[in-house]
């Protein structure tokens, strides 16, 4: 199993706004600390904000920040907004499956149940918890945020 790229991104960016919270932070600066390409974060800050887990405002003391109802998002429901089909192997969509043995496999039933014991870990924990400790990150992260002057 593999998240995209886009739902680790959505969460990195996550972090590190609850890290800098109530602060905003700018598109160009989130790139440059993640060290994530503009045009793909920009993609991905629409697409969270639109499902209103963002605020986002332009102007002079425009930015990013974390909405005020994110902290209490599960980790789940974050990847679900990223990862909206979470199919393991194409039988589970079964609007596109072409599997020969579809319907007849054992292997549906462990991968649905797979993939329900991944989403039962995260939804016990919510962004709110994974931000508790948001003091404690990595020195480099940290360097880059300052140096990125908030």
């Amino acid at each position: 199993m593999h998240l995209t790229s886009q739902t680790d991104y959505s969460l990195r960016l996550l972090m590190l706004l609850g890290m800098v919270a109530p602060n905003k932070m700018t598109i160009s600066q989130v790139a440059a600390i993640l060290r994530i390409k503009r045009n793909h974060l920009t993609k991905i800050v629409h697409h969270l904000a639109k499902n209103e887990i963002l605020h986002t405002s332009r102007g002079k003391s425009g930015g990013i920040s974390l909405s005020e109802d994110a902290h209490e998002k599960t980790i789940a429901e974050l990847i679900r907004i990223s990862e909206p089909n979470f199919s393991l192997v194409e039988c589970l969509d079964r609007g596109n499956c072409a599997c020969e043995f579809a319907g007849y496999c054992e292997l549906t039933g462990l991968f649905t149940s797979a993939r329900s014991a991944f989403f039962d870990v995260l939804n016990d924990k919510t962004l709110g918890d994974i931000l508790k400790n948001k003091n404690q990150s990595s020195p480099l992260l940290k360097n880059r945020i300052i140096s990125e002057s908030l």
